[in-house]
């Protein structure tokens, strides 16, 4: 395990129209990074040909490896289950639509080694997103804060990189858009060092987002009182882990 340095993760779902430029644009960034260095991503069930893509990029691109699910799960599932097939030393996490840069992930890498984190989440400096998801990030981040005392400007940016045991030791339960805002409640409550350091955001490479914005401010709500509950019950010694 410790033979690998730095891996990607990343879930994948029906990105067919623009996952061939995106992995080609991170193998790029990866082969002039000094360390070794793998990418996983996880196919959700995609119907779009996808599957058929990343068997090809296999071929193309040595440092790719891909695990699968017949049938649609969800963003939080996909993202363990590529997270949890990681073998690095440290783990960037990123969404495969383009939207961000993998150079700003090894900007976020150089942050956790030189503060000394756990873990360092990007925060989206000019967010690439129509006004109701802006405005929803804002209120989460609001809301985080409250529930959690976690304070951060954009706890649900899907860039984060985190020590590889640290990050493959967590047991992520949102199947969705929460999941980002998770894993830093939840490094938190183990007594994490979380940084932040500000990075991109760009339009999407291609394809369409998979969000319903009201079905998903309300899922997002309701785990995030979920999840508080169960910090609770953790800190007062009820259950082992939250």
């Amino acid at each position: 395990m410790s033979a690998v340095r730095l891996s990607v993760a990343a879930p994948c779902y029906n990105e067919a129209e623009s996952i061939e430029a995106v992995v080609a644009r991170w193998d790029e960034v990866l082969a002039k990074a000094p360390l070794s260095s793998e990418i996983v991503l996880c196919n959700d069930g995609s119907t779009d040909g996808t599957a058929a893509v990343l068997e090809r990029l296999q071929r193309r691109f040595p440092r790719l490896r891909v695990v699968s699910f017949e049938q649609n799960g969800g963003y939080g599932r996909a993202l363990s289950a590529a997270i949890d097939a990681t073998r690095g030393e440290h783990v960037v996490t990123i969404d495969s639509d383009g939207q961000f840069e993998l150079a700003d992930g090894l900007a976020l890498l150089e942050e956790l080694q030189r503060g000394g984190h756990d873990c360092v989440t990007g925060w989206r400096m000019g967010k690439k997103d129509n006004l109701f998801r802006v405005a929803m990030d804002r209120g989460l981040n609001l809301l985080v804060r409250a529930l959690f005392g976690v304070r951060l400007r954009d706890t649900n940016c899907a860039l984060k990189v985190a020590r590889g045991e640290v990050l493959r030791g967590l047991r992520l339960e949102a199947r969705g858009y929460p999941t980002p805002t998770e894993i830093v409640v939840r490094l938190a409550a183990k007594g994490c060092k979380v940084g932040e350091k500000g990075v991109s955001h760009l339009p999407r490479a291609g394809g369409a987002s998979k969000l319903h914005p009201w079905r998903t401010a309300w899922s997002m709500l309701r785990f995030l009182l979920y999840l508080r509950g169960k910090l609770k019950l953790f800190r007062a010694r009820i259950i082992v882990e939250p």
